[in-house]
């Protein structure tokens, strides 16, 4: 009787620490991200969007903090909106939350990565990576597909890319990121 009773509470333990451990792995597992997808650049062009579809299949929520690539001297998480008629561009300091159980979008013209300070024009056809980072500590290196405007997937078919209003990015972005851009939306 000992014996049966030993060999239940061991079976018993073996099966909530495997539980556990399938529980662990889930949710360390739990995000999920498609390509990303980045705008192609004219020449002396020195910023572009960066567009990701992430999954979180996990209980828990996370946020994406961060943005690197090797071919931008600077990344951010951005948004776009319209206030009074004006499209206006912000940076998010704090990231974005991606809920569980939830798919968030990072489309044209809505929510998007801003790649700043490019070393080079960016063509259609190339393949490139690009890192993001999660509150969790969760790092992923995508595959970043650059894409014409015309041919990125999501938010509004590709039409704006983030950028069909009336602003030049081929200035030098000196100006501070975190602050408001207002765009007149008479050029769209």
């Amino acid at each position: 009787m000992i014996i049966k009773t030993a060999i239940t509470i061991a079976v018993g333990l073996f099966l909530g620490f495997l539980a556990a451990g399938a529980a662990t792995a889930s949710a360390m597992e739990g995000l999920k991200a498609s390509d990303v997808q980045i705008r192609a650049t004219a020449p002396g062009m020195t910023a572009t969007g960066g567009y990701v579809t992430i999954h979180n299949h996990s209980d828990e929520a996370d946020r994406l903090v961060g943005v690197a690539a090797d071919f931008a001297a600077k990344a951010e998480i951005h948004t776009m909106m319209h206030e009074n008629g004006v499209m206006k561009m912000r940076a998010l300091p704090d990231g974005i939350e991606i809920p569980a159980g939830v798919m968030v979008e990072l489309a044209p013209g809505g929510l998007h990565l801003m790649l700043m300070g490019l070393t080079r024009t960016l063509q259609a056809g190339q393949m490139l990576e690009v890192e993001l980072t999660f509150a969790s500590g969760k790092r992923m290196r995508l595959p970043a597909h650059v894409k014409r405007p015309g041919d990125i997937a999501g938010g509004d078919g590709g039409k704006s890319a983030g950028h069909g209003h009336s602003h030049n990015h081929s200035h030098n972005h000196s100006h501070n990121h975190s602050q408001d851009h207002s765009h007149s939306n008479s050029g769209s």
